[in-house]
């Protein structure tokens, strides 16, 4: 008896499913090719970056020393960027390591030196691991290009400890500032890079903070640097208000623990600990071994679940509040022009906590230029404020004094300081 030949839908379909599934296998090789080559290069990258940040045997001793170099991974437009490592100085006087990049434009440079722009950058975590430098791809911060195109310097600490181990230094104002400075003096030390003694200091929300402290101490501790004048995007810098507006919410779960473990390394000699929850305590370290994307996640279900990081204001607490008083940014010497951005919706330095600083420092005299950017978030207010920044700079290095805008007054409710 004949065989009889299968229906001719019945052969389009096995045909279809065959390929069906020669393509699924395909693809699943393909993706786990792909999954294999990136999980060698992520492995390649890490044992790179472990050598590259490994403590020197031998920091020399002059502050701004360049102790090594590479290119950075991704490029950017008009400029040439570097991972570096440089000298600063700790708080017993000791040279230390500090990781950084630096940015180098590709246009000539003058013959009077190319102008420096330093920037001091915001949150990231206190893991050694989160330091921006170790970065492989590109983010956008708004700044750099346009620095580029007017041929300055760029250069950005990673603050000691971030990068390289070393102690934690989150919110301690004077070593933040010989960071800031000392990489300055490395970008003058760096090949090809024909920085001059001009020089601004731009930063945001941590790195706001940063950049007061600078402005406050650059001349102390480098007096053959010329600062010209600082800008400090949402900056940390009333830390009173700031920590009794934030400190019962998610907020306080992400600063409280990088604050905390700073200054009781900075501080040995204080008990910070009267006013922190049992569950912050016992959860320390694995926010502290975490960078700010993760531990902002945590933060906020741990708000939830087991309420506020602290158990009452710290300003209340001795400890807390005499270190906060001490580390508060003082205002910018007599004369040096300031540029301050707030954001109007940020949600971690409120507007009020600068709209208070703006009125103190203005009644004071202090030469501001404030810029109060509506519908503007944390983060992305040195973005935004970024090319504004750049241009009020570029008058401040041609010697063209900023318009204060002191007397138009500030657009949010101010944030008071706690009594007593």
């Amino acid at each position: 008896m004949a065989k009889r030949s299968s229906p001719w839908w019945v052969i389009v379909l096995a045909v279809f499913g065959a390929l069906t599934l020669a393509s699924a296998l395909i693809g699943g090789v393909v993706a786990g090719v792909a999954a294999f080559r990136l999980h060698r290069e992520a492995d390649q990258t890490k044992a790179a970056q472990a050598q590259f940040y490994s403590t020197p045997t031998d920091v020399p001793s002059a502050p701004g020393s360049v102790i090594r170099s590479e290119p950075l991974e991704y490029s950017v437009a008009g400029g040439t960027g570097y991972r570096f490592v440089y000298t600063s100085i700790d708080s017993a006087g000791k040279p230390v390591p500090v990781s950084g990049r630096i940015w180098i434009p590709e246009s000539p440079a003058p013959a009077t030196g190319r102008k420096v722009m330093a920037w001091s950058h915001g949150t990231v975590g206190l893991a050694t691991q989160c330091a921006p430098s170790r970065a492989t791809q590109a983010v956008d911060t708004g700044w750099l290009l346009p620095a580029l195109q007017r041929g300055w310097v760029v250069v950005a600490t990673d603050y000691l400890g971030l990068g390289i181990d070393g102690p934690p230094t989150y919110l301690v104002g004077e070593q933040e500032a010989r960071d800031v400075v000392n990489s300055v003096r490395a970008a003058r030390l760096f090949a090809n890079a024909n920085a001059g003694r001009d020089w601004v200091v731009f930063g945001a929300s941590q790195g706001g903070h940063a950049a007061l402290w600078t402005a406050d101490r650059a001349q102390e501790i480098a007096p053959e640097l010329v600062l010209k004048g600082v800008g400090a995007a949402v900056p940390a810098a009333e830390l009173g208000a700031i920590m009794t507006a934030q400190w019962q919410g998610a907020v306080g779960w992400v600063i409280g623990p990088d604050a905390y473990v700073s200054y009781a390394h900075a501080y040995p000699e204080r008990d910070f600990n009267a006013v922190i929850s049992k569950t912050a305590l016992s959860r320390m370290n694995d926010f502290t071994s975490a960078c700010v994307d993760a531990s902002t996640l945590a933060a906020l279900v741990l708000k939830q679940v087991s309420g506020s990081f602290f158990t009452s204001n710290p300003m209340q607490d001795k400890a807390w509040s005499q270190t906060i008083v001490e580390q508060t940014p003082p205002r910018p010497p007599s004369g040096l022009p300031m540029l301050l951005e707030q954001g109007m919706t940020d949600q971690v330095v409120l507007a009020g906590s600068n709209a208070l600083l703006q009125n103190q420092w203005c009644a004071a005299g202090t030469p501001m230029t404030s810029l109060w950017l509506a519908k503007t978030g944390h983060v992305d207010t040195s973005i935004v404020g970024g090319p504004a920044f750049v241009d009020w700079a570029a008058e401040v290095f041609s010697g063209i004094t900023p318009r204060s805008t002191c007397a138009l007054g500030v657009p949010a409710p101010v944030t008071p300081l706690p009594a007593g």
